[in-house]
């Protein structure tokens, strides 16, 4: 098995991974979330994940140096896992879909590809990196912490607002 490697998406050349990766990011996230809350991604998205990905994905995984940057971490050419950064406003950008699949949990990916957006942030002029995280992502929260990252206000995200109040914003002075 070889080590896992960092590299550039390429929005088109890549979409099809960048899809399927968030299409199981965004499963995941809704799997939790019917759990703990009892709703689907129908009901606050609107859509299925597969169908709701697409729509988005541009928003997501877009933004070029110095702007930002999307990550896709790769072992034996299969896309393991992913994490991006985007313009946010004026000196703040924030992380997007920082993912690991479950067979590469536990090798501190995730806290590879933060560490790696928080450096192309200062390297892109960043004053700040925001996110946001769900109170089911307890390993995500605990690193962030780890990192730095304090709460803030709510800032406008992809979520419908009658769902915002289970989210928990972060952000980071660099």
């Amino acid at each position: 098995m070889s080590i896992p490697t960092f590299r550039i998406a390429d929005p088109v050349a890549d979409r099809a991974a960048l899809i399927e990766l968030n299409v199981a990011h965004v499963a995941w996230v809704f799997s939790e979330i019917q759990k703990q809350w009892g709703l689907t991604a129908r009901d606050i998205l609107g859509a299925e994940p597969a169908d709701y990905v697409p729509t988005i994905i541009d928003k997501v995984c877009g933004d070029s140096p110095p702007r930002g940057v999307f990550y896709l971490v790769e072992r034996d050419g299969q896309a393991l896992a992913m994490g991006g950064l985007r313009h946010s406003e004026d000196g703040i950008a924030e992380l997007k879909r920082v993912f690991v699949r479950p067979s590469g949990r536990g090798r501190r990916l995730g806290e590879a590809i933060t560490l790696r957006l928080i450096a192309d942030a200062r390297a892109f002029g960043y004053r700040h990196v925001r996110l946001d995280t769900l109170p089911f992502m307890h390993t995500a929260q605990a690193l962030y912490e780890s990192l730095g990252f304090v709460d803030c206000a709510p800032y406008p995200i992809e979520m419908p607002e009658a769902f915002r109040s289970h989210i928990r914003y972060m952000a980071l002075a660099l």
